[in-house]
């Protein structure tokens, strides 16, 4: 006699095919999405990679976190007239190694009729130059106009300045200044320094 078919086996059969189909949709699906995954990681990489080779800067740096003074642009002078030094407002900086320069070079420049406001030690970058004079875009004349004490001096432009006061920073090349300038010592200070940039693209 023939024997029925065994339901029990064709029920346990059917269930292992459909765990194995859910399984194997599941591989396909882990597949898909860490492959995608990887894809974007990768283009990431190449990315970051370009952007570092090639110099671009990268899109989240912000200006504002940067000190305005360390952009190092030089200002060129409005005019190739030097100011009354009784007309000009000074700042005096030690960012040198010689303690109570400020206060000793503050002093010559307040007898030579320059208003010094105040003289105190620098907290700002390190300067290893003999001088560096920092102004906002109304001191420039007075910036270089005080070239004729610090015949070597830099000036560099500072955004976050708004006055006419300007900042004479004394750094760790320190020499001696020119007590007394001659007219042709502010003739020479009023010449642009090299590569300096117009006020008016400031």
């Amino acid at each position: 006699m023939a024997q029925a078919p065994n339901q029990h086996s064709s029920s346990q059969l059917s269930a292992t095919d459909a765990r194995t189909a859910y399984q194997h949709k599941l591989h396909q699906r882990q597949t898909v999405v860490f492959g995608s995954i990887g894809a974007v990681l990768a283009a990431l990489l190449v990315i970051c990679t370009f952007l570092w080779i090639s110099g671009i800067p990268f899109p989240f740096n912000k200006e504002y976190s940067q000190d305005p003074r360390s952009l190092t642009i030089a200002p060129c002078p409005p005019g190739d007239t030097a100011l009354d030094p009784a007309t000009i407002t000074a700042r005096v900086y030690n960012g040198g190694l010689i303690e109570g320069l400020a206060g000793q070079v503050g002093e010559k420049l307040n007898g030579a009729g320059v208003e010094v406001a105040d003289t105190t030690n620098w907290g700002g970058d390190d300067v290893i130059e003999a001088v560096r004079i920092y102004t906002g875009k109304d001191g420039v004349q007075a910036a270089y106009t005080l070239r004729a004490y610090f015949p070597d001096a830099s000036v560099i432009y500072d955004s976050s300045n708004t006055s006419k006061v300007v900042d004479v920073v004394l750094g760790a090349g320190w020499d001696s200044m020119v007590e007394a300038p001659s007219e042709e010592n502010f003739a020479d200070a009023m010449k642009p320094i090299d590569k300096c940039m117009n006020l008016s693209d400031l």
